[in-house]
């Protein structure tokens, strides 16, 4: 059979073409939306109607039939409104237009039995961002493919990797997802391409739930390996003596979902990424990298920085969309007891919405920011429906999923999903990425979920195909989340964000320097991959006994396995294993941070909607042993922080204050948790807890106040400084993390006397303080605006309070009892940017009356050599961030 199709005509098939109907179902842009405040009328369905004559292309296995009318958003957002929400909570809907296809207008030089294959499945004619990919990837090109959730980026990769291995059969391929879910959804499909064309190929997944005989199989003779970087990294590279047939003819490596791979995660994975490129080249290979990536701002960049090689960049999408609908949800102000309003969490609504959605047959898939979140939803929605047939039968249809959870409890679960048996499942974003959940026609978002390519992620769950969907975000309280509310045009009209890493962060290239010298001795030829300072970082790591060098190759200079000591998605090094007492089984693991943090003695450990006891925390053997036990109330843990001030980077005068770019030293110490009551979320006690202390070495923005701005505040009393600096932090952080498009939890504040920090929570720092020393100016007046729209009288958790997380400052109390906190910052904010004085309104608040010696030229710069020489003394127990 003839191999090459590059003569072919497009074959007419059943799937009719869209053109003539293009002007009709061009969708509305993201940067001119639709908005109408505190309405909820919907356009004309008669647009999307029209895309029922076109056969909807599917690359995956249909979901299960469901009804024969399918739920009709207009019709559910009208219920919804009537039911459960109130006349202000829906603020603002955004319709996002359906589109139709841009089909290839040339067919790529395949094989034809894949033709045949994609012709008979529907799958043709091709969209024509996957014909561009395949023929770049055909020709050698690295290549990254930016087109939005569902758009057939799949068989970007497939088609051309199994091309390739029909013409030739010594040809291997490794697949790289993020999450163990993505690589089982994503090895099926491939099977049944596989299968579909008739070839005979050695296929699995080779990650940590693999059993040891199918490694061995696996090892000997797969040609498509799907894995993960954490395996890559830990397992594979560090054997490759095992794997060299699979290694010496590497053809292609396919990166899934790159746009994941971003701050520490992405930054170590770019070390693993040319680790490999290494052992290629030592094994004569030079494979061709494609990547897939959700929209982002930077994709071609950030996957050249990933990979250290130029790639094509494949930005047009010529995939259909149905119409989806964007409701923006604030849930109401509440006056609690002692006279002071907030407002509503965002999981109370999610509690009720939820079921809602799926009673009226949307399958819905709910995204909330932590794993106590998605626990606490799920348990709240099954305790509601006691008592009530109908609602515990729409209650057993929703179930829970998050990172923690055991192999065999993943795999249930994720069965249940393809299958299309569950009506919802709440989640953290580890079902984000793109997973095919079966077809989903709802979305809710549980606060912001952390940047604009997070939140069209999960929006693009649902409405998989032409069809209508329906996505709700909820508002949390924090300042981010009420900014969007209050302008809602610019979510819809923000661009997704950069994707950042840090490709040269000592604290990272050092350790996988270690781990390099493990898999082949070093020389100055690794300059290319490992780094130009590979030299100066050998010779000191040299210096400190980890690697000792012969004949100009550095080599290890004990026994060890770098490898395992090495975490490529947090800064911890070790992962604690969660064991409950009675029935002695393993029923999860944490990493260490979220550990030390939410698995001390006395915390309540939440799984599966049942609550646990930590009745022994062993952190030297990163062991927790829990005890089943009902309780009313969960944990929030307590810290102290300590601020060391190292190396200046940058100083300058600003109005009210001096800034100051500087590294630090953040020590943070667990000093105790108070219990929560849930529902309430009352404090009915405390607990004390004796843990060593987290260190991270970092970058801090710093506002060191003028001695004048401190004298002028004492003449509004005490604590009206302190309360108004925690203000001007908090919403600093939040606002530069808009700013920078990143997510608010990969940065922290502490203040401290006279002094704000605002700091990297990344060790060595990833640029977002620089940004926020860069753009200080600009960010106070953000801040400001923040403050001054705010409907809070006082102020509250919407702008300058703290608001609610697993983890509390001892001084939240102290702040929250300050009767005026937002009076307080607006004072500060208009000195620091040099607004005329401030007239704070307090009524009913009575006024008061070193040298260094000289050291030899170093082979690194200091700061450089300092972090290398940290990395080699860490070891299994010391010098955690």
């Amino acid at each position: 059979m003839d191999s090459s199709a590059e003569s072919r005509p497009i074959r007419a098939t059943h799937r009719t073409s869209s053109t003539g109907r293009g002007a009709a179902l061009e969708a509305a842009s993201l940067e001119a939306p639709s908005l109408e405040a505190a309405s909820l009328d919907v356009p004309s369905l008669g647009e999307a109607a029209a895309l029922s004559e076109v056969v909807v292309r599917r690359e995956k296995t249909p979901p299960p039939a469901r009804s024969s009318r399918a739920p009709d958003p207009t019709e559910i957002l009208a219920g919804i409104r009537s039911r459960i929400a109130d006349g202000e909570e829906l603020v603002a809907l955004h319709t996002i237009e359906a589109r139709a296809a841009k089909e290839a207008t040339e067919v790529p030089p395949l094989d034809s039995r894949l033709l045949d294959h994609l012709q008979s499945k529907g799958i043709w004619p091709l969209y024509s961002h996957q014909a561009e990919a395949m023929n770049a990837v055909l020709e050698g090109e690295n290549i990254v493919v930016a087109s939005s959730t569902a758009s057939g980026k799949t068989l970007c990769s497939t088609v051309p990797v199994l091309d390739t291995m029909m013409k030739d059969p010594a040809a291997h391929a490794l697949f790289l997802y993020p999450t163990k879910a993505l690589s089982q959804d994503q090895h099926r499909h491939l099977r049944e391409l596989i299968d579909g064309v008739g070839l005979s190929l050695e296929t699995g997944i080779y990650d940590g739930d693999t059993e040891p005989e199918m490694r061995r199989r696996l090892r000997r003779s797969g040609r498509i390996i799907l894995s993960n970087p954490d395996m890559l990294h830990a397992s594979i590279l560090p054997n490759h003596g095992g794997w060299a047939a699979f290694f010496s003819n590497l053809r292609y490596v396919v990166i899934d979902e790159v746009h994941t791979l971003r701050g520490i995660f992405g930054s170590h994975v770019s070390s693993v990424i040319r680790r490999l490129r290494r052992i290629c080249r030592h094994m004569g290979s030079d494979p061709v990298f494609i990547a897939a990536s959700a929209t982002i701002a930077n994709p071609g960049e950030h996957v050249e920085r990933l990979i250290g090689q130029p790639v094509r960049i494949i930005e047009e999408d010529g995939a259909p969309r149905g119409r989806k609908h964007v409701a923006l949800w604030n849930p109401p102000l509440v006056q609690r007891p002692d006279g002071t309003r907030s407002r509503r969490g965002p999981a109370s609504v999610a509690v009720r919405l939820l079921p809602e959605l799926v009673r009226r047959g949307m399958r819905t898939i709910c995204f909330s920011r932590t794993r106590n979140g998605v626990e606490l939803i799920l348990r709240y929605i099954r305790e509601r429906a006691r008592g009530s047939v109908d609602r515990q039968r729409v209650a057993d249809q929703i179930d829970a999923y998050r990172g923690g959870y055991l192999p065999s409890e993943r795999r249930r679960i994720e069965s249940k999903l393809f299958g299309g048996e569950l009506g919802g499942v709440v989640t953290t974003n580890a079902l984000e990425v793109g997973i095919d959940v079966g077809g989903l026609d709802g979305c809710i978002v549980v606060g912001w979920p952390g940047s604009v390519c997070s939140f069209l992620q999960q929006a693009g769950r649902a409405g998989r195909s032409l069809g209508e969907s329906l996505v709700f975000l909820i508002a949390g309280q924090d300042p981010i989340d009420q900014w969007f509310i209050r302008h809602p045009e610019t979510l819809f009209g923000s661009s997704p964000e950069n994707a950042v890493i840090e490709t040269d962060n000592p604290y990272i290239t050092a350790r996988h320097l270690i781990c390099a010298a493990y898999e082949l001795p070093i020389s100055s030829a690794d300059a290319d991959l490992l780094g130009e300072q590979v030299e100066g970082m050998c010779t000191v790591l040299q210096e400190e006994n980890r690697l000792r060098e012969e004949g100009g190759h550095w080599y290890l200079s004990r026994e060890e396995y770098p490898a395992a000591q090495v975490r490529l998605r947090t800064a911890s090094e070790e992962n604690f294993t969660i064991l409950e007492i009675g029935p002695d089984r393993i029923i999860g693991e944490l990493d260490y941070v979220a550990a030390m943090v939410s698995l001390y003695e006395g915390a309540i450990y939440i799984h599966r909607t049942e609550t646990f006891v930590v009745e022994q925390m062993d952190h030297v053997n990163c062991l927790v042993k829990i005890r089943r036990t009902d309780t009313g109330y969960y944990t929030q843990a307590l810290t102290q922080k300590r601020v060391t001030v190292g190396e200046e980077w940058a100083t300058r005068s600003s109005p009210g204050a001096t800034l100051r770019l500087a590294e630090v030293e953040v020590r943070t110490r667990i000093t105790g948790f108070k219990k929560v009551r849930f529902h309430t979320v009352e404090n009915i006690g405390y607990g004390e807890v004796d843990l060593p202390p987290l260190e991270l070495d970092t970058v801090s923005h710093e506002i060191r106040l003028e001695r004048q701005t401190v004298l002028s505040s004492e003449n509004f009393g005490s604590g009206f400084l302190r309360s108004a600096m925690h203000g001007v932090a908090r919403l600093f952080r939040d606002l530069l993390a808009l700013r920078a498009m990143c997510d608010p939890n990969d940065l922290d504040h502490h203040v401290d006397g006279d002094l704000i920090h605002i700091y990297d929570l990344y060790p060595g720092g990833i640029g977002y303080s620089e940004l926020g020393h860069e753009k200080h100016d600009q960010l106070l007046e953000d801040v400001l605006e923040a403050v001054v729209e705010c409907d809070c009288a006082a102020g509250c958790p919407a702008c300058v309070l703290p608001g609610s997380s697993r983890v509390a400052s001892v001084l939240d109390q102290e702040l929250m009892e300050y009767p005026y906190p937002k009076e307080a910052t607006r004072w500060l904010i208009h000195r620091l940017t040099g607004r005329d004085e401030y007239v704070p309104d307090l009524t009913g608040v009575a006024a008061p009356a070193a040298t260094h010696p000289e050291v030899p030229c170093p082979i690194l710069d200091e700061r450089t050599e300092r972090k290398v020489r940290k990395v080699a003394r860490w070891n299994s127990r010391r010098g955690r961030s």
